[in-house]
């Protein structure tokens, strides 16, 4: 039982018992210190031992105060019907909360009146009794789990606390689960106020209408997800968003916001409208005060994009990612002629494109005359215009086998015009390559979600994705600093 004194409400015999343990805990420190009984490395973990039990004391006595706070208020406000109040003293009506210093048990100080026991203190902890981790606890389980396996969680949990703070794997899943659900989509991206500052003083300006350019991508990938309510795990696309700009004068990409649904295309066509309401990325490109920004819509060349995504941004710009191009000359080159003669194609159709050829390896000669591969500008004058007139149109009377496929090749090239014209687009400043999606992809997800032998229900897979992209947003303490953020937890969070 917590030492009376803790939660006297006398400030004095508080602070008489905390000095009085510190002064027991750091004693045999000092003389073995003076001794030269104690290393350097007993020593600190010396001094661990003595913050641990110190901390968990100081929390007793800073619970009990604003739980006696509470109650004296409450009782306050009865007024003249303060008459019959009893105080509730006994076992029942203490709390046990798990913080980063251990366990804490303090009193409620619940009182009786009328026949009813009133507890005001427990709106302190909304999410106690159902989650006895205080709210900073909650935060390093969430903030682990986004990052490890439940198990090493728990291992990183009670290594970075000394031992203090033991908790179940499986209890650290529910909690992370539990706040991942909580966290509302528009934490996932910057707020529109700092998007402004970011695009006004940062990002990399439209040569053309000196505006800055903002860019947009949608894409899947798959995870392994138990399906139809069965425990057959399978593979399930996820559909991903992100927004981003590059940096003028470092040519960083910029993270704006972004997140993964595992909804269809409806649902990244609906939340690319409430993106639009506010105003985290305006289908005009105007985000107000005075602040407007060229939009750069990033496509794979799937059909649904082009249909359902790029009429939404009638004044963007659009690329087609030049590797999926490539992709397709090669698939269907490969399928049209022999394989020396596909590969002249294939580097025919980069060259027309602007791409740079990739090299395999670099060779090192020793010595002076040593030599490097030199790395290669992309073109400025790519286009699919190009790609379609010198190269594709010349060879369809080359080709014999495989030309069902060609044609094919020749409907997309057609089809993509427009969002081919890749020099025009890099001497603008936009990107016109998907890297920055795909590699949302790897830390947004994989890194956390793709580890060997992983299965998901999709509601722990979501909730692990929210607290990932949370704190991708540069949000996570502003999130966190939140007055009334348990509240929300315990709610099921806010939309």
């Amino acid at each position: 039982m917590t030492a009376p004194s803790l939660i006297s409400h006398d400030a004095a015999v508080v602070k008489a018992e905390l000095l009085r343990m510190f002064s027991s805990l750091l004693d045999p420190l000092l003389e073995s210190a003076r001794a030269g009984k104690l290393t350097p490395r007993a020593a600190e973990l010396g001094t661990w031992s003595l913050v641990i039990p110190l901390g968990a004391a100081v929390l007793t006595a800073l619970f009990a105060a604003l739980a006696r706070g509470s109650a004296k208020r409450a009782v306050d406000r009865l007024g003249a019907d303060v008459v019959g109040v009893r105080w509730r003293m006994d076992a029942d009506y203490w709390g046990t909360v798990r913080t980063t210093f251990g366990s804490v048990t303090f009193p409620w100080f619940a009182f009786r009146r009328g026949g009813t026991t009133q507890v005001p203190a427990r709106e302190l902890f909304p999410l106690h009794p159902d989650v006895r981790s205080s709210e900073v606890l909650l935060e390093w389980e969430s903030l682990l789990a986004a990052d490890h396996p439940f198990r090493k969680a728990q291992e990183a949990l009670r290594f970075f606390c000394h031992g203090a703070a033991d908790i179940e794997d499986n209890t650290i899943e529910r909690h992370a689960v539990l706040v991942g659900k909580a966290i509302p989509p528009r934490w996932l991206y910057r707020k529109t106020e700092d998007l402004r500052s970011i695009l006004r003083d940062r990002a990399v300006r439209d040569t053309k209408t000196g505006l800055p350019i903002v860019h947009v991508s949608t894409d899947a990938h798959a995870l392994r997800l138990f399906q139809d309510e069965t425990w057959k795990a399978g593979w399930k696309m996820v559909n991903a968003v992100r927004i981003w700009c590059k940096d003028r004068e470092t040519d960083e990409t910029l993270h704006l916001g972004g997140e993964f649904m595992t909804g269809d295309y409806r649902e990244v066509v609906r939340r690319l409208r409430e993106l639009d309401r506010d105003k985290v990325l305006p289908f005009d490109g105007d985000y107000g005060d005075g602040l407007r920004a060229v939009v750069c819509v990033v496509t794979d060349g799937l059909d649904w994009i082009a249909d359902h995504v790029v009429p939404l941004y009638p004044n963007a710009l659009v690329s087609l990612d030049p590797y999926h191009v490539v992709e397709q000359v090669a698939d269907a080159a490969h399928k049209s002629f022999r394989k020396g003669r596909a590969k002249q194609v294939i580097r025919d159709a980069r060259r027309a494109l602007g791409v740079r050829d990739r090299r395999s390896r670099t060779y090192y000669r020793k010595g002076p005359r040593r030599r490097f591969h030199r790395v290669r500008r992309s073109g400025l004058t790519g286009s699919g215009r190009r790609l379609l007139t010198k190269v594709l149109e010349p060879l369809a009377p080359e080709v014999k086998r495989g030309k069902k496929r060609f044609n094919r090749l020749l409907s997309f090239v057609r089809r993509n015009l427009p969002r081919l014209d890749y020099g025009d687009l890099r001497r603008r400043g936009a990107q016109i390559g998907s890297g920055a999606m795909e590699s949302l992809h790897r830390t947004g997800s994989q890194v956390r979600l793709k580890r060997a032998g992983c299965r998901w229900t999709p509601a722990v897979a979501q909730a692990i994705l929210h607290l990932r992209m949370l704190a991708l947003s540069g949000r996570w303490n502003e999130y966190w600093d939140q007055p009334d953020l348990a509240a929300q937890v315990a709610a099921g969070g806010v939309t």
